[in-house]
């Protein structure tokens, strides 16, 4: 009885451990290059830096994502068009909480289709400090005409890396 108890244990640790050996493989990426990293491998932009946000397709099919076509950003005194697939989200208080960054009422989101190896950037500005990261929703798939106002659920979501918006050096 207790060899067959310790052989069960022995095999259900075994496929516990291979269970987190294989990754689980990501059809898409969310890329922040690093910009003001420290020593500790954290990544910071000062508020109204450029952030060149990356989508990439690192499968092997394509995939499809929506696109706010209103979005701007703000370039010191000057108002930037910065279209953007992403959705900006702080930790605040131990949560992650979603931005409100940009028009909401009327705006105009269209499909993009980006096929299999390929990476799309899209640069943008944050005016708000703190631990952020970007969040991206996608479908597998090339759907063209795709409708951004009313999606299909099986989306997929991918995760930038958090990265550090600070306040700017005067």
């Amino acid at each position: 009885m207790l060899y067959t108890f310790d052989m069960a244990r022995l095999i259900l640790a075994t496929m516990f451990l291979l269970n987190l050996a294989i990754p689980t493989f990501a059809q898409v990426k969310v890329a922040i290059p690093p910009h003001l990293p420290d020593t500790f491998g954290r990544t910071f932009y000062f508020v109204h830096d450029e952030i060149h946000a990356k989508v990439e397709n690192i499968g092997n099919s394509a995939v499809t994502f929506c696109v706010e076509f209103g979005q701007t950003s703000v370039n010191g005194s000057d108002v930037e068009s910065t279209p953007s697939p992403f959705w900006v989200q702080r930790r605040d208080n131990g949560k992650w909480g979603t931005l409100m960054i940009g028009p909401d009422v009327g705006s105009a989101k269209a499909a993009v289709v980006l096929e299999a190896g390929k990476s799309r950037e899209f640069p943008l500005r944050l005016n708000d400090t703190g631990r952020m990261r970007l969040r991206l929703n996608y479908w597998r798939g090339s759907i063209p005409n795709l409708d951004c106002h009313a999606p299909p659920k099986n989306l997929k979501l991918a995760t930038s890396a958090v990265f550090f918006s600070i306040p700017t050096i005067d």
